[in-house]
């Protein structure tokens, strides 16, 4: 599944190519005095970040309940993803102001329970496993307003560059068992009736929410300036940086009928390029 979503992102940032290059930065308060004449133009900034996840499902229940914990367990699982920012607006001398998209894949998986009890009398039967996994597959993207302010690494020797990002998230899901996509049915669904119309659907959906995120930056050019002019010249990458993010993405359908909280509070680190 990580072949099929590097594959999604590449082509995803290949087919906006042509409008990559028709776009440009607006100037406020004049030119930047700050940029040399040899830097190529910048306009756009690429990041491939890598973090921790553990999603919100269980909050839902307030402590009665933990049935993501229960099947998936209480680790962490690794969310990989990449992001493509417009920096449409440079506000001179302080930062820019940008347009960002992002996406990234996460997946919780266990070998399924048995979900009836072959021996209700038995007050210490454990639930046996049926030796079929079952995972979660979750594809989360966001699309947020970004103000980077970068006039430390520009004008001083300090090569940082603190960031906000906040937006509106969606995730969309779906549920496997073995190979095949779960669907709902008497057998397999605790609590499920005959008179439930959704018997039979799919175990798919999307969650909206909203995305917030704040980060700092360290311009790699400082350690190896040679190299940075060279590139840029080369292949029109203006800096490049490693960052670590604060990022709260609340997944719960912004007030709408019940949804799957796929929402999480966690931290990423990871490479940016501007161009």
């Amino acid at each position: 599944m990580s072949r099929w979503w590097a594959c999604a992102v590449a082509g995803l940032l290949a087919g906006s190519a042509p409008s990559i290059a028709g776009a440009q930065t607006f100037e406020l308060f004049g030119p930047d005095s700050s940029r040399s004449r040899h830097e190529s133009t910048q306009n756009f900034l690429v990041e491939l970040r890598g973090g921790p996840w553990f999603p919100d499902v269980d909050a839902e229940f307030n402590g009665r309940a933990t049935p993501f914990a229960d099947m998936f367990g209480t680790t962490d699982r690794l969310l990989l993803g990449a992001e493509l920012d417009w920096q449409f607006l440079r506000i001179n001398p302080i930062g820019s102001l940008g347009l960002g998209v992002g996406v990234g894949y996460t997946s919780a998986s266990a070998i399924a329970p048995l979900t009836q009890n072959p021996m209700p009398a038995a007050a210490s039967w454990e639930r046996p496993s049926d030796g079929q996994q079952t995972s979660l597959q979750v594809i989360p993207g966001y699309a947020v307003a970004v103000i980077r302010i970068d006039v430390l690494s520009r004008r001083t020797v300090i090569p940082l560059v603190p960031y906000v990002k906040y937006g509106v998230g969606y995730a969309y899901w779906w549920i496997t068992n073995g190979d095949t996509l779960s669907r709902r049915s008497l057998a397999l669904s605790p609590g499920a009736t005959a008179a439930d119309t959704d018997l039979g659907q799919a175990a798919t959906g999307g969650t909206l929410g909203t995305h917030f995120a704040a980060g700092l930056m360290l311009r790699l050019d400082v350690f190896e300036p040679a190299v940075q002019r060279a590139w840029d010249q080369q292949m029109g990458v203006n800096h490049s940086y490693v960052f670590a993010e604060y990022v709260r993405s609340d997944l719960s359908g912004l007030g709408s009928r019940p949804q799957l909280r796929l929402g999480t509070e966690t931290w990423n680190v990871g490479l940016a390029m501007e161009f």
